[in-house]
């Protein structure tokens, strides 16, 4: 059984500004995503990882590494490209309230089962689940029995959580949407395609 615990990156300036932030473009962390991140890795430092893994996006990454500089295991950090954050296409890097009259920014928030992306060149759904899937079978069937830290974003994980958990893409944003810096621990089961979450959005380290 593959243990995974995923962690969402902390709050950014894009975050704070709600600019939006997918797989083409990067924004710095803020000093409370830094710590928050700090803090994540005193809080799992019980936990004996194998292996972590991030999206090669910089607000990922600098999760990961503050999250690994304050946790015992001495592992290094691996980049998967794949973990990246969904593409947003021309909207990437834009401010949100610049769409929200449009038909496909309320599809994106309330109907995700109806976003199409095509005219402003983002990445659908069911491409993003398809390479993220790959990702969760592949370490699944790669490491049997490990316990694995992914870093990586927020709708990227949301949505591949959901999925694995048996969620239709319809019920998407049904139930908390993933906090910076949450931890998310889903396990993959002996019968390998099936997975089980064991806890979600925990951000008890911050009370």
């Amino acid at each position: 059984m593959t243990t995974f615990f995923c962690v969402r990156h902390g709050k950014t300036e894009y975050n704070l500004n709600k600019i939006f932030q997918g797989g083409l473009v990067d924004s710095p962390l803020l000093p409370e995503g830094i710590e928050n991140a700090k803090k994540v890795g005193t809080y799992l430092s019980d936990i004996a990882f194998d292996r972590a893994f991030a999206s090669p996006q910089k607000r990922a990454q600098d999760t990961a590494l503050n999250i690994l500089q304050n946790h015992p295991t001495a592992i290094q950090l691996e980049t998967i490209n794949d973990l990246r954050e969904m593409e947003f296409g021309t909207w990437d890097g834009l401010p949100e309230e610049n769409f929200h009259h449009l038909e496909e920014f309320q599809h994106l928030v309330n109907e995700p089962h109806l976003y199409d992306p095509t005219d402003f060149q983002g990445e659908s759904f069911d491409t993003l689940i398809q390479r993220l899937l790959a990702v969760f079978n592949d370490l699944s069937y790669t490491y049997p029995n490990d316990t694995i830290l992914i870093v990586s974003h927020g709708l990227a994980l949301q949505t591949i959580l959901k999925h694995l958990d048996g969620s239709p893409l319809s019920k998407l944003r049904e139930g908390k949407f993933l906090d910076n810096t949450s931890v998310t621990v889903i396990e993959n089961s002996d019968k390998r395609d099936v997975y089980n979450i064991i806890k979600w959005n925990d951000t008890s380290y911050l009370d």
